[in-house]
């Protein structure tokens, strides 16, 4: 018996445990990310105005909701986020998320890649301009940090408004259809 414990013990010397356990913290990074959703309110003028209650949904690199929240007066929400590390920039501790951002009378918007700790400060930030819904214009997502076609764009957009429990907004205009995704969620 004392043979076996002698032996494990000299085992678990040559086991790297404090290694294993550091490549797993340094495949994750950790932040605050901070949204401010704004819209504008005349396409001449560059002044902005913040949307109070516009959901924000955090989606990691793996496709998975991490965080949503509501934006408070200013527009901005402060989310803590952990996510994968981005192993396409070595030479950073930093990772990515997609942030998706919805409001009662406005349409979406969704920013594919948004760092977080970029600059080894532990935050993240984004600011997405809604546009009001215009009968006078096509009412479609906005999406910055992405070449995809804008079918694909709605196509994800519903996805995760659905996995999500969003609900659209009640739109009075009949040529608006399918109305925007609002911030409220589905009780069931």
């Amino acid at each position: 018996m004392v043979k076996k414990i002698v032996l494990l013990l000299i085992l678990l010397n040559f086991i790297p445990i404090k290694s294993v356990l550091a490549t797993a913290i340094e495949k994750t990074v950790s932040g605050i990310l901070t949204v401010q959703v704004t819209t504008i309110v005349n396409e001449l003028e560059e002044k902005t105005f913040p949307i109070k209650n516009s959901r924000v949904i955090v989606i990691n690199s793996l496709g998975k909701i991490i965080a949503t929240s509501l934006t408070d007066s200013k527009g901005e929400v402060n989310i803590p986020v952990t996510v994968l590390r981005d192993n396409r920039f070595p030479m950073k501790n930093m990772g990515e998320v997609t942030v998706i951002s919805v409001a009662e009378g406005y349409n979406e918007y969704i920013n594919f890649s948004v760092p977080i700790n970029e600059y080894f400060d532990k935050k993240g930030r984004v600011s997405m301009s809604l546009w009001k819904i215009d009968p006078n214009r096509r009412n479609e997502p906005l999406f910055s940090n992405g070449d995809f076609h804008r079918f694909t764009v709605f196509e994800i957009l519903d996805y995760y408004a659905k996995e999500l429990g969003l609900k659209r907004q009640k739109v009075n205009d009949p040529s608006i259809a399918p109305a925007p995704w609002g911030p409220q969620l589905v009780i069931n």
